[in-house]
Order: C-alpha cells, then structure tokens, then sequence
C-alpha cells in the first residue's frame, strides 16, 4: 500500500527527466518488494498451515505480525531517513528486505517463520514512509502526480508477482521457494542501489540533521486544535474504512477464500493471479481518472460498488447458488476492482491534501500508524471471524462497513481537486463536502 508525503520547499537540484525516472524506478523496487512480501503469504499459507499443523489463530498470526513489524518499521522511517538520508533508509529496507526472507525461507517451525515475517514487515514499513518522500523530493511540480503515484502501482505489481510465483511453485506445496524466490527481487534492488542519487532536498538540509518531532502530548494537543481537528477526524475515519471493508484480507487469504467454494490448491492460487493482474489494471485506471473525475466521486463510486459486490458474494457462501464457485470468483473480481479505483489508491492522496502544510507530515503519520494497526486487528482475526459467523456472515459484516463508510464519505468528505490549501481546510471546518 503507498504512503504520501510532501516535501519542503527547498532549492532542487534539476537532473534529467530520464535520470528522475531511472532513480524513481530504483527507489520503487523497495515498494514491489513490500507488495511481495505481502502477497507471497497468500499462496505459502495454503502449505504452511498443513507442514507446522496450524489453527486459525496461528494461520493469523503469520499474516499480522508483518503488519505490526510495518507500523514499528514506519514510526521508525522518518528519524532514520531524516539523520541519515533517503538512500541509505533505502539500503537499510534491502537488508531487512533480505533477513526477514531468508528466515521465512529456513524457519524449522512457527517460532522462526514468525520472526521473520517481522522482520519482512520492519522493511515493507520503512520502504512505505521513505519511497514516497523520496520520490516526492525528486519530482518536478510538474510530473509530481504521476511519480508519487510509482510506488503504489508498484506495491500492486509486488503483489502480482508473489502470486505468480506462488502459482509455479503450487504443485509441489514448495512454500519455503516462494518466500526464497524474493531475495532475487533483494538482489536487484542491492545491485541498483548505488545508481540511486541522495535526495537534493535532504541534502540542502544538510546531513545529519533531524527535524525536531514533538513528543506524544504535544502531537496530540497539536492534532486536536480546532483548525485540524476536522482533517484528523476525515483521515483517521478513511483510513479505519480503508481496511474495516477487508480488502488486505480478501488479498492476504485470496487463495484460502478461494480454496473453500471448491476448487483445489493450485487453481485457488491461479485465480489469485487473476485478483491481482486486475489490482494493477485497476490501479492504473485510478491514476487517469483522480483529475479528471475527483477524488470524491471516485471515492462514491469505489465504496458503493464494493458494498454492491460483497453482498451477492456473501450469498454465494451462504446458501448454495448455481455456479457457486464462477459467482464467488466474479464477486471477488468486482470488489478488488471497485477497491482499486477508489479508496486504495486516493486514501493516500487525500491525506496528504486535507491536513495544513505545516500539520501534514505529522497527520500523515498519526493516520498511517492507525491504518497498519486496523490491518493487523482485521487480519488477525479475519479467520477466527470466519470460523464463527461463517465465511458469508463476514462478507456481509465487510459489507455493513462499506455501507456506513459510504454515508462517511457522503457527509464528512469534501472534494479537494485543483482547491487550495486554505480552501479545503475551511470546507473541512464547516462541512462543506461539494
């Protein structure tokens, strides 16, 4: 998932568009390892569960504490690449990159396999908070659109690679060759590294210099002033519907979902490729049409068709539908592409336009952190639910989400396309949502 930022106005250095570019699609393979560690669980889970005899509980487990490493790994990015620079956070993401999937890799039991699914989530969390300064800090004004949106387009081809590779590697359940096969991404990454030029904006600041953060009293004193205290409110709600609708879980157990209408492993893992060859086209669709549409009625549109999606979906597990197996996967299909066009993509643009200049970097932050900690409360326990309300109840209970999420976005979210920072913050302040 991307992470945007806003960078201070400093003097830029002026490469090449091409150099921007090349350094850009370096700095963004930090971004398709996180979508990969993300995803490859999805396929391995399928074989993990059955080698270390795993319950619900556990199977969890393996899927959320990447997401705990994550929120540790992006309260940590900001100090790390502020003292030491961008690329050198960079570096730091590759090794932890490595480490957490060469443990998954080896790991004898749980224990292991679960200290390096940390240690995999402490890089994907530092990669999603430095990616987006950085290419932020790179960019012209001009390109800076398309570039900020690299490195979420790049976590959803992380995503779809992990599935590919799960897929090859299915017949044989050779789950320790799908965490392995990413170190090749990690030694891609290494060997590009030293093409990466430093950031121009971190370096006007001057090297080894951190930026005072105020303590946690005076974050939240400064977040509940009367003039952010509207954006908080915005930005913590869209990020809560963000993933209270589901959607990492839906992703995370794509093949586990898909495995319960019937079919076998292997075809689960396959149409999993499918899921996510549609979450990078959808993607793209986003990254045309924010401009031209807005983000709110993007934001309208995504939320109400994936209620429209989840409810037939639940049906279809509930009671025994014709086809059962062909309408589950076509519902899936809608709502990872009604996700894709809207709340996954412009959750993260509107973040970084809804709080002032000066609140940004630290509502950004606090709205992040709220977003990792509902994706592990969701994932953690997304089996169990299972296992007690039945797989349709909790589509439906996804569903009731998205439905109040839509009446949300109705009432509190004001259309920010081509308005001023002042602009958006006074539609904030009285509920002015056209």
């Amino acid at each position: 998932m991307a992470r945007p930022h806003t960078s201070p106005s400093v003097p830029r250095a002026e490469p090449t568009s091409a150099r921007r570019l090349l350094s850009g699609a370096i700095a963004a393979l930090a971004c398709l390892l996180y979508g990969y560690c993300s995803g490859v669980v999805a396929g391995a889970q399928l074989y993990v569960s059955r080698d270390f005899s795993l319950g619900t509980t556990a199977q969890g487990a393996v899927v959320s504490v990447f997401l705990l490493g994550a929120a540790a790994g992006a309260l940590g990015a900001g100090r790390v690449s502020d003292r030491y620079g961008r690329r050198p956070a960079l570096l730091l993401s590759a090794l932890l990159f490595g480490a957490g999937l060469a443990l998954a890799a080896f790991a004898p039991g749980l224990p292991l396999l679960l200290v390096g699914r940390v240690v995999q989530g402490l890089a994907a969390g530092l990669a999603s908070a430095v990616v987006p300064v950085y290419l932020s800090e790179i960019s012209t004004d001009r390109a800076r659109g398309r570039m900020g949106t690299l490195n979420q387009f790049m976590v959803t081809v992380g995503l779809l690679v992990s599935y590919l590779v799960a897929l090859a590697y299915s017949s044989g359940g050779e789950w320790r060759w799908m965490f392995g096969a990413g170190l090749a991404g990690v030694a891609l990454f290494l060997l590009a590294l030293p093409l990466l030029p430093e950031s121009p904006a971190w370096r006007a600041r001057g090297a080894g210099t951190a930026r005072k953060r105020p303590g946690p009293r005076a974050a939240l004193r400064v977040l509940t002033a009367r003039g952010v205290r509207p954006a908080l409110l915005v930005g913590v709600g869209l990020c809560l519907l963000q993933q209270f609708c589901g959607i990492n879980a839906v992703l995370y157990f794509a093949p586990t979902i898909i495995r319960s209408t019937g079919l076998g492993a292997s075809n689960a893992i396959l149409y999993s490729v499918y899921i996510g060859a549609l979450n990078v086209v959808m993607t793209m669709v986003a990254v045309e049409l924010v401009d031209r549409w807005g983000r709110r009625p993007l934001m309208l549109l995504s939320v109400g068709l994936m209620f429209v999606a989840l409810v037939p979906l639940g049906v279809s597990f509930m009671w025994d539908v014709p086809a059962h197996s062909l309408v589950a996967l076509l519902c899936l299909l809608a709502y990872v592409a009604a996700f894709a066009i809207g709340l996954g993509p412009i959750v993260w643009l509107l973040l970084a336009e809804i709080f002032p200049p000066e609140r940004r970097a630290l509502g950004t932050a606090v709205c992040t952190t709220v977003n990792w900690l509902a994706n592990f409360v969701v994932n953690q326990f997304f089996l169990t639910l299972v296992g007690a309300l039945g797989q349709g109840e909790t589509f439906w209970l996804f569903a009731g989400v998205c439905l109040l999420g839509l009446g949300f976005v109705w009432h509190r979210l004001p259309e920010t396309r081509g308005r001023d920072d002042a602009t958006i913050a006074a539609a904030l302040g009285t509920g002015t949502v056209r």
